[in-house]
């Protein structure tokens, strides 16, 4: 503790510790605002983000053609499309299981 003692520190005089403390003030109060702006701005971020998602689910984010066929009617045609797919796919299987030799699982 001693050694500690007696290492001399030099420091600047009254006028320049003033002006550094100064100079630290200032740009922490830099900091603090840009702090606030990306606050501000990350809720904007969100918002916007919100509002883009509920434009694009109302289907506003793009022109809407009148030829194209509704929601309701695509939805039911791959609805349909998938029932011959596993129909077919569940036909098949029977077919090699008797080819096989063995039974049909149903």
């Amino acid at each position: 503790m001693d050694d500690i003692c007696a290492v001399s520190i030099p420091l600047p005089p009254v006028s320049e510790q003033g002006r550094i403390v100064a100079e630290v003030e200032r740009r922490l109060s830099v900091i603090d605002e840009l702090e606030m702006q990306v606050e501000a701005n990350l809720k904007r971020a969100e918002r916007l983000r919100q509002a883009i998602l509920k434009r694009a689910f109302e289907g506003k984010m793009v022109p809407q053609d009148p030829n194209d066929e509704p929601a309701s009617a695509l939805l039911e045609r791959i609805r349909r499309t998938k029932l011959q797919e596993t129909d077919v796919n569940s036909k098949r299987r029977k077919k090699a299981a008797l080819a096989a030799g063995g039974r049909a699982q149903v």
